[in-house]
């Protein structure tokens, strides 16, 4: 007679208690997994502005000033409305972008590359791998200019230029907490959002120069030190109007619409609520551009800036508010405090 070898087997109890410290263990390395991703997004990121810095580094030293925030204005054909963002390509390896651009045109939504409209192509560089937010705009805008309204997508970047701590009152009056920062040399000549004449008015590295004048800093005007003033921080396309604008306008989000008058990753303006909650809920339009024109990000516990001198540096959203005002400014005399 053959006699049958019995092998032991797990019984249920053991098999529920084996999957069980599995799902323990797994559940304890997901967040270690997630933040080794979020780490590497934000390298990226990180590298992202480096890239941006020593661009306008390279473009200074071509053009002995950072390139300017735009030469617009609100009238449909008075002035060229291509932002800083345009001119600075040919120092990020996108010649190809830039030997194809016609800077005589009135509206980017009118220039094409190899057939596409400019508008809707977006550098590799532009994006945050962290910046959850669309990356293309349809809602319709006109300034005036027809093919403007006709909703060609419009890609939106993560990027904008600095206006410091710029006078930016809300389109509802009753939603400008944030004013009482603004750091202005002279209040009468002050012009809400960097609409300046000149740059005596301007707070930041970058301004829009609405009216055409087409402001441009040099290293010289940065006072007080390029290693104590921002130049250009993240920014979140699902928080602010002028998204709608999209990348290469001079009046969108990613030429010169961020400053530092309101805290860092303040989400009252985000519509989308899992970022962050309003910390105002009576101010969440859009339009209330003293909370909307804030630089703000997906990394936890604050945002991502390239410094005048080319350097990239993290920021809590916790940092001292003057301290930030004063990396705003790039002018103002103040010293720097600790962040």
């Amino acid at each position: 007679m053959r006699i049958r070898k019995r092998f032991p087997a797990f019984t249920l109890v053991e098999l529920l208690v084996v999957i069980a410290i599995i799902g323990i263990l797994v559940s304890l390395l997901l967040p270690a997994v997630q933040a080794a991703r979020e780490a590497a997004r934000r390298m990226q990121c990180s590298n992202n502005l480096k890239q941006y810095g020593l661009a306008c580094h390279n473009y200074h030293d071509t053009f002995k000033t950072f390139p300017m925030g735009g030469v617009g204005g609100w009238a449909a054909n008075d002035r060229y409305k291509l932002s800083w963002q345009a001119r600075v390509i040919p120092f990020m390896e996108q010649a190809n972008i830039f030997n194809a651009l016609d800077f005589t045109k009135i509206n980017p939504v009118d220039i094409l590359i190899n057939g596409r409209p400019l508008v809707s192509i977006g550098p590799p560089y532009a994006r945050c791998p962290s910046d959850a937010s669309p990356q293309t705009n349809t809602q319709r805008v006109n300034d005036g200019v027809a093919p403007l309204s006709r909703g060609a997508p419009r890609f939106n970047g993560s990027y904008s230029g600095s206006l410091g701590p710029q006078s930016t009152p809300s389109a509802n009056g009753a939603c400008n907490q944030w004013q009482q920062f603004r750091l202005d040399p002279n209040p009468s000549t002050n012009r809400s959002h960097c609409d300046c004449p000149d740059k005596a008015c301007a707070q930041g590295v970058f301004c829009r120069g609405l009216w055409g004048t087409g402001l441009a800093f040099t290293l010289a005007d940065i006072s007080d030190g390029t290693s104590n003033t921002i130049a250009i921080g993240e920014v979140l396309a699902n928080c602010q109007s002028h998204a709608e604008w999209g990348f290469w306008h001079y009046d969108g989000i990613n030429s010169a619409h961020a400053g530092t008058l309101v805290p860092i990753n303040n989400f009252t303006t985000c519509n989308n609520p899992r970022i962050g909650q309003p910390t105002h809920p009576a101010c969440t339009a859009n339009t209330n551009w003293n909370f909307a024109w804030g630089f703000k990000s997906y990394h936890p516990g604050g945002a991502q800036f390239a410094l005048a001198d080319g350097s990239v540096q993290f920021i809590a959203q916790t940092v001292d508010h003057t301290t930030y005002q004063r990396l705003g400014a790039r002018a103002d005399g103040g010293v720097v405090g600790n962040y």
